[in-house]
């Protein structure tokens, strides 16, 4: 029942749900903002309440179908079960501040997962550097708006390089594909370099209280050991996979990695963050579904769905 279709379509009707009720209770009323670089972030793209939570959601059903279709094409889980996008939807829905409200977050894994899906094409094929181009292309474009995206440049740079399809001709491709969208911007008068400004972190207190207080630390935090407990339990597995399979998955756990770190060394700017983490420990429970199946995984799954509908019930009641 937990692998079946109708199951993962009951768990984003929840979700769709969730957010309604936190809309009603007025949960994200003010988005939380960090300066960017050049442009203004996403969470001042839309002044609108409504037409920012229905732009949010969109986006997510654009990630889900992202993450459906990469896991289709390449196969990572070995198995049609979609119970992992279902779950991404509950633990998003569980920090109604991301899930009703546009941001950068929710634009950032929209990236970082068509980047992915571009990069796994590409696998042992080295001359193949216009997809290549465009994976740091879209990434460089992000880093205009959010300097969330700049570290997912670097750690791009590692996937190419996992993925076999990194020598010198694509290495220079990804450097075109970084310099590009500064050169039209700047070339085309949209930038200046007296513009360029570095981010203004805020102080501890001032996010916690904006962040909902201690229950969107206790989500994010239980997300973050969710996912080392389960991608090492996990490793034992992916270790006997092929080459391919096991870069394909090995990248997407050093994303989540990433993510986890940069939620606690730039915790100001944890929004943009957040929601990728997520998306990698989402894949990260669904693979120990499938990995583990015979041994009642369904049990821990069941467990993870409870905590996350209980964050959220704290959530709306304080």
């Amino acid at each position: 029942m937990l692998k079946s279709r109708g199951f993962t379509w009951l768990l984003i009707v929840t979700s769709l749900v969730m957010g309604w009720v936190a809309y009603n209770a007025g949960i994200a009323d003010e988005a939380i903002t960090v300066d960017s670089m050049w442009l203004p972030d996403p969470e001042r793209w839309i002044a609108s309440r409504w037409a920012s939570a229905l732009s949010s959601i969109v986006l997510t059903g654009g990630c889900c179908i992202l993450m459906a279709f990469i896991n289709k094409v390449h196969n990572l889980m070995r198995t049609v079960s979609l119970l992992f996008v279902g779950l991404f939807t509950i633990m998003l829905a569980a920090t109604p501040k991301i899930f009703i409200a546009f941001g950068s977050g929710t634009v950032l894994v929209f990236a970082v997962l068509l980047s992915i899906l571009l990069l796994y094409s590409i696998y042992d094929s080295p001359d193949n550097t216009r997809r290549l181009f465009m994976v740091f292309f879209i990434l460089s474009c992000g880093a205009v708006f959010d300097y969330a995206f700049v570290p997912y440049i670097a750690v791009f740079i590692i996937g190419a390089r996992q993925m076999k399809c990194l020598d010198w001709r694509s290495f220079l491709a990804a450097v075109i594909g970084v310099v590009t969208p500064l050169w039209i911007l700047l070339g085309g008068g949209l930038l200046s370099l007296e513009s360029f400004r570095m981010p203004d972190p805020r102080a501890v207190y001032e996010m916690y209280d904006a962040m909902g207080n201690i229950n969107t630390f206790v989500c994010v935090g239980m997300t973050m050991a969710l996912g080392l407990i389960l991608g090492s339990i996990n490793l034992m597995k992916i270790i006997a996979f092929n080459a391919r399979r096991r870069a394909m998955v090995g990248f997407m756990c050093i994303v989540g990695i990433l993510s986890g770190l940069l939620c606690i060394v730039d915790f100001t700017n944890i929004w943009a963050y957040v929601t990728l983490l997520y998306v990698c420990v989402a894949f990260q429970v669904g693979l120990f579904m499938r990995l583990y199946e015979a041994r009642r995984a369904y049990i821990a799954v069941l467990a993870v769905m409870v905590l996350y509908l209980a964050c959220f019930v704290w959530t709306v009641s304080v």
